[in-house]
């Protein structure tokens, strides 16, 4: 794909001044034939989700509405850093496409790295980065199947950060107001893991086919009605949402909580472990667990992330 003269393009938006580069979006073709856009864009929020994990609003300079996209594809977020000019990492979209009206969202999580810690650090309202995408195909074919009328349970397992993409689509879908079936598997450690937690209780009330397991690793001592109270005032919202509390996510799970599971799509997203597991300790990842469950790999699509 083109390269991009980021840094020359950067040194000229600060000698013209912020507004000119709205004018000067660029465009490529990638190599499968799609555009690929670049905007400059301005840090408007700054929302903490989890002590690692903010979701950041961006607004495109000169109010200009952005580049088409799907839920769960991703985009180039460019920054310098201390250890790096023009530095940049890939983070899945976290806004529907149906929410854009010029702005932009995405949920960064620092947990190490070279990139995410100083943009967390360093980013401030009112900064100026770059974006630059989309990219990916990830949940395209299961939409293509909703729109075909060919599909109407999705499964969505989703470690960590591995929610953002996901959050998307069931916003796309409520917008949209699909008739589908959304199940999504939410894996993290603890309670103080849980990415959207102020955000969950109301995309589960306005699309009341959206049904939420809630799998936290590591709480041991703690009973499913305190997780439930915590979370979620008390209210399961007529058992659509349920608890698996201090041991892994198995495919019995997916069986006795997605009536119709032999006849879903599933996605993953998450870190590599999480998706392919561990060969060395013999642990299985949920692709293998899909696999071993009888799932077809032509019904599985996966999306991995490292740290920043």
């Amino acid at each position: 794909m083109a390269v991009f003269p980021l840094i020359y393009w950067l040194t000229e938006m600060m000698n013209v001044g912020i507004e000119a580069p709205a004018e000067r979006t660029v465009r490529v073709v990638e190599q499968r034939g799609q555009l690929i856009y670049q905007y400059p864009m301005v840090i408007t929020d700054i929302i903490p989700e989890t002590e690692l994990a903010k979701t950041y609003i961006f607004k495109n300079v000169g109010d200009r509405r952005i580049f088409d996209y799907h839920p769960g594809q991703d985009v180039k977020l460019y920054f310098d850093t201390p250890l790096k000019k023009g530095d940049f990492r890939f983070y899945s979209i976290a806004g529907s496409p149906t929410r854009t009206d010029g702005y932009f969202e995405l949920m960064i999580k620092s947990e190490g790295g070279t990139f995410a810690p100083y943009f967390h650090q360093l980013a401030k309202v009112g900064d100026l980065v770059i974006v630059e995408g989309p990219y990916g195909r990830f949940l395209r074919k299961a939409l293509n199947m909703i729109e075909e009328g060919r599909l109407k349970t999705v499964v969505f397992l989703a470690a960590s950060s591995g929610i953002v993409p996901f959050k998307c689509f069931i916003e796309y879908a409520i917008d949209k107001k699909l008739n589908t079936s959304i199940h999504l598997f939410y894996v993290n450690r603890t309670r103080k893991d849980f990415i959207y937690r102020r955000l969950m209780p109301r995309l589960l009330d306005e699309y009341k086919d959206l049904h939420l397991l809630v799998n936290f690793t590591r709480e041991h001592d703690v009973s499913r009605e305190e997780i439930i109270q915590d979370l979620f005032g008390g209210d399961d919202r007529n058992g659509r949402v349920v608890t698996i509390l201090g041991r892994h996510v198995f495919f019995d799970d997916i069986r006795e909580f997605v009536p119709d599971w032999g006849g879903a799509y599933y996605g993953i997203c998450g870190g590599a472990r999480f998706i392919a597991g561990d060969r060395e300790k013999g642990v299985d990842g949920m692709l293998q667990k899909l696999e071993k469950g009888g799932i077809s790999r032509t019904m599985v699509e996966i999306d991995s992330f490292g740290t920043g």
